[in-house]
């Protein structure tokens, strides 16, 4: 894979330094970071290569830049007015997350044609999740899986519940969900990469897209549309593993849980519980997708004392302790 290279320039070291770092551990494929402080590092550099994607600060910035050999320049903005002739500003002082995504949606709207990014290394697994009994924590435990897989490995989790609750939950709005996504699939496949990263939220380390606002919106997808799109995700991505937080509201659903490498499926000791479990499985049977049911580990989850506060710390205390002994036995115990 030919690299690119993405260039930072900032005299505040600590700044620069701190964002480099972030973007380092994105893994931005096939972008390789190079972070400078000032304009004759970035001048030097150049006289060695190309540079695709320049960052730089307002106050490092010169006209003269403009005849250089980098393709696309944006200026972290510091006073609040526009700097550069026509060149797009982006605002300095916001997180490393905002700034990653303007990045992002910016080179992919400029980049007429991008080269597909192939991940390498192992196949990326999808862990499903999926309970026919509701009130059951499986969102919970799809949480904790995924912020626990994703201290040691490139971890992607996808909530398609009709009613998430995750805007309210997190005190945050999301300019874009899973529906765009699955639009830019099909329209602009070759910059799917990119636009990706751009909607990507991060969560404790977990990477995820917001899901849908509205149930309608998943409702009429395909599931064959969705299996594609996990496809498609795993060819541009360097994602090892996606957690898969599934409902009932999804078209296809038995076919997507067919694609799964591990389904977690949870379980209660009560009459009503039981009954549709029995359903359940009696229709996996009737409709031939027996090997669903070989795939599927069903758990009843013990009793926890204490629930995490927040979605974001569901890595410590008790569900955490017992999402760590499922990886190990069901996910790791299970891998070729």
């Amino acid at each position: 894979m030919v690299k690119k290279v993405l260039a930072l320039c900032d005299k505040e070291e600590n700044y620069i330094r701190r964002l480099a770092d972030y973007l380092e551990k994105k893994k931005m494929q096939p972008f390789v970071i190079r972070a400078f402080t000032d304009i004759g590092q970035l001048k030097r550099f150049l006289d060695r290569g190309e540079i695709e994607l320049l960052l730089i600060a307002e106050s490092s910035y010169e006209e003269e830049i403009r005849d250089f050999p980098i393709k696309h320049t944006l200026i972290l903005n510091e006073s609040g007015n526009q700097a550069g002739r026509e060149v797009k500003n982006i605002n300095k002082y916001q997180s490393s997350e905002n700034i990653f995504q303007a990045v992002m949606n910016s080179y992919a709207e400029n980049e007429g044609e991008i080269t597909q990014r192939m991940a390498t290394g192992n196949r990326m697994k999808l862990i499903g999740n999926y309970s026919p009994i509701g009130r059951c924590m499986q969102t919970t435990f799809a949480l904790s899986i995924g912020q626990i897989l994703a201290k040691k490995h490139k971890t992607l989790y996808l909530n398609f519940e009709s009613y998430s609750g995750f805007g309210y939950l997190l005190n945050r709005e999301f300019p874009a969900d899973i529906t765009d996504v699955l639009y830019y699939f099909n329209c602009e496949k070759e910059k799917l990469a990119y636009r990706l990263e751009g909607m990507i939220q991060t969560l404790n380390g977990l990477d995820y897209v917001p899901p849908v606002m509205s149930y309608q919106d998943l409702a009429e997808i395909k599931g064959q549309d969705w299996i594609e799109l996990f496809r498609e995700i795993e060819k541009i991505s360097a994602y090892e593993y996606l957690v898969l937080d599934l409902s009932d509201q999804m078209k296809g659903l038995f076919d997507i849980l067919r694609e799964c490498f591990r389904i977690f499926t949870i379980i209660k000791e009560d009459g009503f519980a039981e009954a549709k479990m029995r359903q359940y499985e009696t229709v996996i049977h009737m409709m031939n997708y027996e090997e669903i049911a070989l795939k599927t580990k069903k758990w009843m989850l013990p009793e926890f004392h204490r629930i995490p506060d927040g979605l974001e710390h569901l890595t410590h205390g008790e569900i955490a302790s017992y999402a760590k002994k499922v990886i190990e036995e069901e996910i790791y115990g299970c891998e070729d």
